[in-house]
């Protein structure tokens, strides 16, 4: 798990989080003292997230046109610096709401975001990749809470800067040393794939706007914002890393308990309106995030195993989340008057992912596969062992991984995979493709 490759990744994931995250905080905190709670909530999560969702549209684009987007990485990144130089060099609210939104769109929350999850896709063994992408980000947003225990003075002001801008030049230099992305062109894409795709966006984008009702339903309690605030990012930092370890290890649990922290999040309409604790139920709250924010990125992200053509849509479900959280601020006002309203909206939108997610997303996707493993044992005439180790060896298990799941030796799983090899005529990645791809 702890390989060179895998660590210098969790420092990326961690660093760019971390940058983006607290300069939005420090943009947001000094804008502060020239306007408004309500102007500045509607530029930072109304146009702040809108430009995020906009910066990993631009990477998408970049990512399809372009053969060096390492180049167009680190040329953002310093322009982040400039823009954010700007926004503390002027009193006009305008031109700061217009910097703070640039610093989101070409900052490692937009453009930068994308490149990253690109990064993870092609650099990282999927069997690691749940725990690389928690832990990464588990850590970025740890250190941004301990940045925000600075004096204010220096968090909510320029002086943040000084320590921001080794983070970012260190950021851009470990990107730099990492091999650039390796684009594969005209991949034909089926309409079975298609259609795949449109089901995960629809799952992701309805689990998106669920998620932001719950976040602005618990921001409109009274409650002790700082205090809370560190609750919360200890808590998610918790969610993320048991998700990140369960994707890893059992997929199918891994969805399941996506689901239930769905549960959880309409109950949190209900909950905040009783006597119960509002710590308690705002730290379970930010635990289940976890879970989602693992299922939009990875969802997407191992797309690249299935169709190598689909690096550029790594960031898609990021870029889904952040719509819907920058539209929803329009509707806040009128939404959380009425929670009888919510509670409808949500079960409904809960409804439907499940019964997307059970009756096409799940079920088909188990029992093509399936299928598919069986012709292939019928017709090359695999051994019920070798049988039992394809099955494995198709969803991403180590051959150690797969050792212990049979109890064999390592030596024997080897043989097992080598003569399935020569059966078969195909490699891991071909075998993954006839069985599970074209399943879809």
């Amino acid at each position: 798990m702890f390989s060179k490759i895998n660590l210098k990744h969790i420092v990326i994931l961690a660093l760019g989080f971390f940058w983006c995250s607290a300069i939005y905080l420090t943009q947001q905190t000094y804008l502060l003292n020239y306007c408004d709670k309500e102007f500045v909530n509607i530029v930072a999560i109304l146009y702040g997230s809108l430009s995020m969702a906009l910066g990993i549209l631009l990477y998408m684009f970049i990512c399809k046109k372009s053969k060096n987007i390492k180049s167009y990485y680190a040329l953002f990144s310093l322009f982040a610096i400039v823009i954010s130089f700007l926004f503390f060099g002027t009193e006009n609210k305008i031109i700061m709401s217009i910097c703070l939104c640039l610093t989101c769109l070409f900052g490692t929350a937009g453009f930068g975001v994308g490149y990253h999850f690109s990064l993870l896709a092609i650099n990282i063994e999927k069997v690691y990749r749940g725990r690389v992408f928690a832990i990464g980000y588990g850590l970025g947003s740890i250190l941004t809470y301990l940045i925000t225990l600075l004096p204010n003075k220096l968090y909510g002001s320029i002086s943040a800067m000084i320590i921001y801008i080794p983070i970012i030049v260190l950021n851009i230099f470990l990107v730099w040393k990492n091999r650039d992305l390796e684009m594969i062109k005209n991949e034909k894409y089926t309409s079975s794939y298609k259609k795949y795709f449109i089901v995960l966006s629809v799952i992701v984008l309805l689990m998106s706007l669920m998620s932001a009702i719950s976040t602005d339903v618990i921001s409109t309690h009274i409650f002790d914002m700082d205090g809370l605030f560190a609750n919360t990012r200890f808590v998610y930092c918790i969610g993320l890393l048991i998700a990140g370890f369960m994707i890893d290890r059992n997929k199918e649990m891994f969805d399941i308990a996506t689901i239930i922290s769905f549960v959880f999040s309409l109950l949190v309409v209900v909950l905040l309106n009783q006597n119960i604790s509002v710590n308690l139920v705002v730290s379970l709250s930010y635990l289940f995030i976890g879970f989602f924010v693992v299922f939009r990125t990875l969802t997407f992200v191992n797309l690249y195993d299935q169709k190598r053509g689909t690096l550029y849509l790594c960031g898609i479900g990021l870029m889904y989340s952040r719509i819907m959280e920058g539209i929803l601020v329009i509707f806040q006002k009128d939404l959380m008057k009425n929670s009888t309203i919510l509670i409808l909206i949500e079960t409904i939108m809960l409804c439907i992912v499940l019964w997307v997610y059970l009756l096409y997303y799940l079920k088909n996707t188990r029992s093509s596969s399936n299928d598919k493993l069986k012709e292939i044992v019928l017709k090359y005439k695999l051994s019920n062992q070798e049988e039992k180790v394809l099955n494995l060896l198709i969803q991403d298990y180590t051959k150690k991984d797969i050792a212990d799941k049979l109890f064999l030796s390592v030596n024997t799983i080897k043989i097992h995979v080598t003569n399935i090899y020569k059966k078969t005529g195909m490699t891991r990645a071909e075998l993954k493709e006839n069985c599970i791809l074209r399943a879809k």
